[in-house]
């Protein structure tokens, strides 16, 4: 709870000073403009807690509910990337793209599994220097879709790769980079892959090292044969 105080009053105090200019008498277009877009990035930053709060409540409590469909990977893909872009574009990163030659068709909700890659790339361009790389690189390994995001950013250590997808749970060397987040990121991916069916696992050779998250999806039916039939 102090956590989630701390990480929810600290939007305020911007929003508060922008009030302040906006209600002064002597108040200049640059100024008015200026108050606008704190008012604004702050509540949205504070809707992007509160949402993922929200998530990881309802998986919790069971009480979230996949949409599944028949769905083309690259197109999950490029919704991901299209969320996380402002930030890779913003610290200048190299972002590859490496997906099968054949199109892949899984089951799952679109939305969800989206929201997965966009919070991992998100955590791959916060963790990692400016002018970094980024990949997402996804591999048919019957019976699963591998889906693998790696970053060339600060690591994990072998010690934190233990916690690292429990709530509230930020690396201490990475708290000056979380620009605010509350460490459920990752807590929330975990929920939402697992709903799928699959599992996501961490790896890092330490510190300074980059990182790599691989989310593990159960492929249909028809994908499986589809994928022995080329392979024959």
């Amino acid at each position: 709870l102090a956590t989630l105080a701390h990480e929810l009053r600290n939007p305020l105090a911007p929003i508060r000073n922008a009030a302040r200019i906006l209600a002064s008498p002597n108040l200049d277009e640059s100024a008015l403009h200026w108050s606008r877009q704190v008012i604004q990035r702050q509540v949205t930053h504070m809707a992007w807690l509160l949402d993922d709060l929200l998530d990881v409540a309802r998986i919790t409590q069971g009480k979230l509910e996949l949409r599944r469909e028949r769905i083309e990977l690259s197109a999950v893909i490029e919704t991901a990337v299209e969320a996380a872009r402002p930030l890779i574009d913003g610290k200048r990163h190299a972002l590859a793209i490496d997906l099968p030659a054949r199109e892949v068709v899984i089951d799952a909700d679109p939305l969800r599994l989206a929201q997965v890659i966009s919070n991992l790339l998100t955590n791959a361009a916060k963790y990692t220097d400016a002018g970094g790389r980024i990949a997402v690189i996804a591999r048919l390994v019957p019976p699963n879709l591998v889906i693998t995001v790696r970053d060339s950013g600060i690591g994990i250590s072998p010690g934190a790769l233990r916690s690292i997808f429990e709530m509230f749970s930020q690396v201490a060397d990475s708290l000056s980079r979380s620009e605010g987040g509350l460490g459920i990121g990752l807590a929330l991916v975990k929920g939402l892959v697992e709903l799928h069916g699959g599992s996501i696992d961490a790896r890092s050779e330490g510190p300074g090292c980059g990182s790599e998250f691989s989310v593990h999806l159960p492929l249909p039916n028809d994908a499986l044969a589809a994928e022995s039939e080329a392979q024959a």
